[in-house]
């Protein structure tokens, strides 16, 4: 990320992308765009604003649906309907493997918990076991101070965690949604 070019100001970005400038700066709050801040004038990357322009224009585009016919030899040919909401088109299988790849993901963050509570654990037992002595009170400080970082760390993961398990569920709706969607026209 370090070719990226910074020289849209905030103005001009919330013009680009249709949005106000204090959407943009949420993007820049959530880490969703990355800036450069010279002269206390922040610049953002224009790069990543195509990026986002290019979403936000896959996002509002018209749906799209394309009918499949499915000739089996026992019986008339069938059709299926699949709808694009500008996603492209998805199948079950696709769902199926968003899922799975959101679980994976879930479960690195899990472990990664997993260890930032052991740290701290180590850490408090560390902590508990020093000598109250004058001179150990700036590495008691140090080991403070790491705790709240990793405390800190622990939470905004956790908070993902979260958003990642609300995000599995509702692409599992979408994907019972798609296939009782598929069933019922394929019924008719």
């Amino acid at each position: 990320m370090s070719d990226l070019t910074y020289s849209v100001s905030r103005q001009q970005a919330a013009d680009m992308l249709g949005v106000s400038t204090r959407s943009i700066d949420r993007y820049v709050k959530r880490w969703q765009l990355s800036y450069k801040k010279i002269a206390n004038k922040v610049l953002l990357a224009r790069e990543e604003l195509n990026a986002m322009q290019a979403d936000f224009d896959l996002l509002h585009s018209n749906p799209v649906t394309e009918t499949v016919v499915i000739k089996e030899k026992s019986s008339a040919p069938s059709k299926i309907t699949r709808v694009n909401s500008g996603l492209g088109l998805w199948s079950v299988k696709e769902f199926s493997d968003i899922l799975s790849s959101k679980d994976k993901a879930l479960e690195e963050k899990n472990q990664m918990i997993y260890a930032l509570q052991r740290k701290i654990w180590e850490i408090e037992t560390k902590m508990t076991q020093m000598v109250a002595l004058p001179d150990h009170s700036a590495e008691k400080e140090d080991l403070k101070m790491s705790i709240q970082k990793l405390e800190i760390e622990k939470r905004d993961l956790e908070s993902s965690v979260r958003k990642e398990r609300l995000m599995n569920t509702i692409y599992l709706w979408l994907a019972l949604v798609a296939v009782v969607f598929v069933f019922f026209f394929t019924m008719r």
